[in-house]
């Protein structure tokens, strides 16, 4: 075999071994390497194939070859050159029917799928209704419709497309009327002869009516016939029937309830609404822009150059007119730049852009950028050099198993491995809610949400998790992300099925709980969306989960080992469901296995749930009683229990939840069972300042996070967030006052706590508190650092930044709203409030609000039907002057959050 011949050969095998995509082995250089010739020798050779029609060439850095036969059986097409610019434009040339949308595999997949729905349906199809402003594209997918139906064998190769603007008859319907179903001679004056209608010449084909709103009532009346049975009068012929079986695709830009008539729509049932350009992600946007420029380059035949500052520009504006104005744009553009450059590079700058895009520019904040960077200019072949990544899904999967991969060579810690994977995960999430706010959600995607949505609430309320709503919803984002990417998903796991398995035994092995609850999401979720969801999901949704027993345990942990397949986690579920909380935890270990082991395990197990004030054990066999003694923890009370039942385990876990210390439990629950116990006191009280809200535990953990902010530096005080429900019911004797030496609570409502000093949070709003926080920090700060805490509560505590910080909503709008409210609440009961207290109630409120929005506003407390009865007029007008709150933000208000908003008054 010669070297020009064996050149061909290797580079078949390439292209039916290797996947077709931009890649070394596909280079000249790489070819004369591998068969022992020269580059130049290589470069000629291939050449010479190129214009037989054997090999395809890419003009890129560097340039690329493929064996023209076997890339058309890859890519499903027949190519018609054999040269192209860049790798996209053979992927473009590549691509069919709705593969040339961009935002086919986006944003617009849901749409597309419903398109390719309408064509398929047999016999001929169903009519669809394409909705969207001007210059969207609704041309553009009619065209692509017509085009998917030609490519599945659907509609013949000489089945026609015709297309009516319905807008240019609409002062004359009666001649539209006539040409949609043609006429027959002497129909009407100047009808010299039969003329077939659109509807007879689109037969087997498609009719696409654009702007179908202007149809008249009486004209739309007259499809009514043709879309019922497929046949029609001529004009002038009203006794004999005409038949056509075209596909009918009608457009419009208008609300198609108003515009159209309701028994034209029933007759239309596939309709689809394409998202504006600003409704679309913002990378769909790049690659529109990306595509136009490079469609420009090609058509001028020059290299095209754009500006930083110009392609900025275009990727700011907000285009009225779409797509379609997006487009002229970029032409006015590229018409200016040949104005004055004669170069066979054409360089695009800021002043090269249509006047409109500037002066909507200037009107707007500017961007700054230094004057290197405005003067970069950007090969418009490179600028979506990245486009053809990974979907985020993929891209998720590989980080984390890379990550596994990496963290287990370098011998690093299993909370090492699992704090490394979970920072891919919330990547992965932040994505997801970035790219929302950007995306217009189909119809599909709204009902696949609220499936999800519901679901994971189930399941979490099932394990007495506590999660927030937003985060909720994100792992449904997540679910919704899989469906898109299901194929691509089950593909990568087969390929890396071995390198999975380690990662996934390590997760099921060290979080049980998570990995069970992951796994029912999954199962609920594959149940009720028919789609068969992979085994690396579970392991996301478990990551996702881990940190949930930790951010709750409160620094009590129970913990159940017994012998046996299954017998610790019956019993820990068993009383978990009885109790209505997740109190235990159950480890199930092997009869045979050593002391060691267990000591092992159970100390994994407590680091992930660390910091551990109290331990309680309880275990099934006199052989496990010393483990207490060789548990590696400090600081931390344990108590140990033998001879573990399911009632044993009820008894401690009421005890827990009614806040009794350890030692208290042990001594009760000894004296109504037999069985044995231990107690090693190793902890150490250090003092804390608890944060509380009447209203929800996460509203505690910010202003916690604002005060702790405010130090100048780390002092041996703890800033502890905690459940104001728990303070209220069991005083003193709660655990937090076992663990902790607090020594003052700061939070909207006063829990009455005996010995203990509590600052409201109003006070630090309105200054008067400052003094008090610094009674209990001063001696742990020098009297410069105590300025500088002075000076961050003062910028930390406004109550814009508070109600920033402590919600979602407009900070600036919400104070306003509140204000009203509480206005109006002092008119209507004949109240003044102090101004202190108003503070309070404005923090208060505006919390209240978005709970509301959440759907976790307070349904119940003890005492509301004394309340009630003792306080109705009074609570009628809190409802009267929170009704313009109610309408505003779509929400009600519950009695016990009208009790909470009496208690300021």
């Amino acid at each position: 075999m010669d070297n020009k011949t064996q050149l061909l050969q290797l580079l078949k095998e390439r292209c039916e071994q290797q996947t077709i995509e931009e890649n070394e082995c596909f280079s000249a250089s790489s070819l004369a390497d591998a068969c022992h010739i020269s580059r130049n020798t290589a470069s000629q050779y291939l050449n010479e194939f190129v214009k037989q029609m054997l090999i395809v060439k890419v003009n890129s850095r560097p340039v690329y070859f493929f064996a023209k036969e076997t890339l058309e059986k890859k890519l499903g097409i027949e190519l018609t050159e054999t040269s192209y610019d860049s790798f996209d434009d053979l992927l473009s040339a590549s691509q069919k029917d709705f593969e040339k949308l961009i935002g086919h595999d986006g944003s617009l997949r849901a749409l597309i799928s419903r398109c390719q729905a309408a064509v398929a349906y047999p016999d001929h199809g169903l009519p669809i209704l394409i909705h969207g402003a001007t210059g969207t594209g609704k041309s553009l997918i009619a065209n692509l419709m017509y085009e998917y139906g030609i490519n599945q064998g659907i509609l013949q190769k000489d089945a026609r497309f015709i297309a009516l603007n319905c807008s240019e008859y609409a002062n004359n319907p009666e001649l539209l009327t006539a040409n949609l179903f043609g006429h027959v001679k002497g129909a009407y004056t100047g009808a010299d002869s039969d003329q077939p209608g659109l509807i007879q010449l689109a037969d087997k084909g498609v009719l696409f009516l654009d702007e179908v709103h202007c149809l008249k009532a009486e004209c739309q009346e007259k499809l009514f016939q043709f879309m019922d049975k497929g046949i029609y009068h001529k004009v002038g012929d009203n006794e004999n029937w005409y038949h056509s079986s075209c596909h009918l695709i009608f457009a419009t830009t208008e609300d198609p309830q108003q515009a159209l008539l309701g028994t034209m729509l029933r007759r239309i049932p596939i309709t689809i609404f394409v998202p504006s350009l600003n409704e679309r992600p913002r990378t769909e946007k790049i690659e529109l822009i990306t595509s136009m420029l490079q469609k420009e380059s090609r058509h001028l035949q020059r290299e095209l150059f754009i500006s930083n500052l110009a392609y900025q520009t275009l990727m700011d504006h907000d285009y009225k007119g779409n797509i379609g104005e997006l487009q002229n744009v970029i032409k006015a553009t590229c018409a200016n730049v040949l104005l004055h450059e004669d170069e066979e590079q054409l360089c695009i700058h800021l002043l090269d852009l249509p006047d409109a895009l500037i002066l909507a520019k200037n009107s707007l904040q500017m961007k700054y950028y230094n004057q290197e960077q405005e003067e970069t200019m950007i090969p418009v072949r490179n600028l979506n050099r990245e486009r053809r990544a990974s979907s985020p899904l993929l891209t998720l999967y590989s980080h984390i198993l890379e990550t596994f991969q990496n963290s287990r060579r370098e011998k690093e810690s299993y909370d090492q491995i699992i704090t490394r994977c979970k920072f891919h995960v919330q990547n992965f999430f932040d994505l997801l809610f970035f790219n929302q706010k950007y995306r217009f959600i189909s119809s599909n995607e709204s009902y696949l949400l609220k499936m999800l949505d519901k679901i994971c609430s189930i399941v979490m309320n099932k394990y007495s998790l506590i999660v927030p709503n937003s985060q909720i919803k994100m792992y449904s984002k997540a679910f919704v992300e899989y469906t898109k990417n299901a194929n691509d998903a089950l593909i990568w796991l087969s390929f890396h099925k071995d390198d999975v398995e380690p990662l996934c035994a390590m997760v099921k092995e060290r979080y049980p709980r998570d990995y069970s609850v992951a796994c029912e999401i999954i199962e609920n979720a594959s149940l009720n969306l028919d789609i068969q969801m992979d085994d690396f999901m579970s392991i996301i949704f478990t990551l996702a989960l881990i940190k949930t027993d930790k951010e709750e345990n409160n620094g009590r942990v129970g913990l159940i080992l017994c012998h046996g397949y299954s017998t610790a986690s019956s019993i820990a579920d068993t009383a978990n469901h009885l109790l209505h909380e997740h109190i235990f935890d159950g480890i199930d270990m092997e009869l045979k296995i050593s002391i060691d082991k267990i000591v092992q395990l159970v100390d994994d197990y407590l680091k992930q749930k660390s910091p551990i004030q109290e331990l309680i054990l309880l275990v099934d066999m006199g052989s496990l009683e010393a483990i207490y003694e060789m548990i590696s923890l400090s600081n931390c009370n344990i108590g140990l229990m033998n001879y573990v039942s399911t009632a044993t385990a009820l008894e401690v876990g009421h005890l827990i939840q009614q806040g009794k210390p350890v030692k208290d439990i042990l001594s009760e629950v000894k004296g109504q069972f037999t069985l044995s116990t231990h107690f090693i006191e190793g902890m150490q009280k250090q003092d804390a300042i608890l944060t509380i809200c009447a209203t929800g535990f996460g509203v505690a953990k910010k202003i916690s996070e604002l005060l702790t902010a405010s130090f100048p530096r780390e002092i041996p005080v703890n800033v502890i967030p905690y459940d104001y429900q728990s303070v209220l019911d069991h005083g003193r004797e709660d655990t937090i006052f076992t663990q902790y030496d607090v020594q003052l609570i700061v939070g909207t409502l006063d829990p009455q706590i005996e010995g203990i000093e509590y600052l409201a949070l109003e006070s630090v709003v309105a200054n008067d508190g400052i003094q008090t926080l610094l009674r209990y920090v001063s001696p742990y700060l020098s009297e410069p650092e105590q300025i500088l805490f002075r000076q961050n509560i003062m910028k930390n505590f406004t109550l814009s930044n508070i109600v920033n910080h402590l919600t979602i909503l407009n900070a600036e709008k919400v104070i306003d709203d509140v204000e009203d409210f509480v206005t109006e609440a002092e008119e209507r009961m004949n109240i003044s409030v102090d101004p202190t207290v108003r503070m309070g109630l404005y923090v208060h409120v505006s919390c209240l609000i978005e709970r509301l929005m959440l759907r976790q506003g307070i349904e119940h407390v003890d005492g509301i039907e004394a309340f009630r009865s003792a306080n109705a007029w009074k609570m009628e007008k809190i409802r009267e002057a929170f009704s313009g709150i109610e309408m505003h933000y779509s929400v009600e208000i519950p009695d016990p959050e009208i009790m909470y908003i009496l208690n300021y008054f």
